[in-house]
């Protein structure tokens, strides 16, 4: 079976054995997980540049029937951004993601717009100590997604709805809501995925 190069965002580690991970990460196809052996070692030719909320450049190919690992090789560390560790809120959003992503994507099943709005999470958390709207903006892209948000019934709901998109996928600015909007929008698009079933 053919390999397919892409990219992917680390969002769990779990330690394995002695000296390898499980690696959960997110592409924009779909959830990736495989083992990544000796990547906890330090050695010349050991692999310890995986880290949480770091983008890969990867090879893979999918699982065969008799394993939920995808076969990766040739991992590249393309985008670092550890210093979302230097701002407590944001790195403590970014996990919350990382976990609401991990519950809720699945492999081979197509992730792009999550996996952008997620990347523009994590490049204004390195700048900003802002936690919103960027945390919604992936909820939001997310449901968008997956075909699940209701039809606008207003005009300008309509184009709130086309920019909010636009500034999840880094198209736009975030745009200026009042803070007492952003409370209820964020709370509606909660109550959204729990609608649908989604682990929050």
């Amino acid at each position: 079976m053919t390999r397919i190069r892409t990219s992917c965002i680390v969002l769990r580690q779990t330690p394995f054995r002695e000296s390898s991970l499980i690696v959960s990460a997110l592409a924009p196809e779909g959830r990736i997980d495989f083992l990544q052996r000796g990547a906890r070692g330090c050695g010349k030719r050991k692999f310890p540049e995986v880290g949480l909320f770091r983008e890969l450049a990867i090879e893979y190919r999918p699982p065969d029937a008799k394993s939920t690992f995808f076969s990766v090789r040739d991992p590249e560390v393309r985008t670092v951004f550890d210093s979302i560790a230097l701002h407590t809120e944001p790195y403590l959003a970014a996990c919350e993601l990382a976990g609401f992503l991990h519950a809720n994507t699945h492999p081979m099943v197509e992730s792009a717009q999550t996996y952008r709005a997620f990347r523009t999470l994590l490049s204004h958390y390195t700048q900003s100590e802002e936690v919103e709207p960027w945390k919604m903006l992936v909820k939001l892209a997310f449901l968008n997604e997956n075909g699940l948000i209701p039809e606008p019934e207003r005009e300008e709901e309509v184009l709130l709805l086309k920019y909010l998109l636009a500034a999840s996928q880094g198209e736009e600015e975030a745009p200026p809501l009042r803070e007492e909007y952003r409370e209820r929008l964020g709370q509606w698009i909660d109550r959204l995925l729990h609608h649908h079933g989604f682990r929050t």
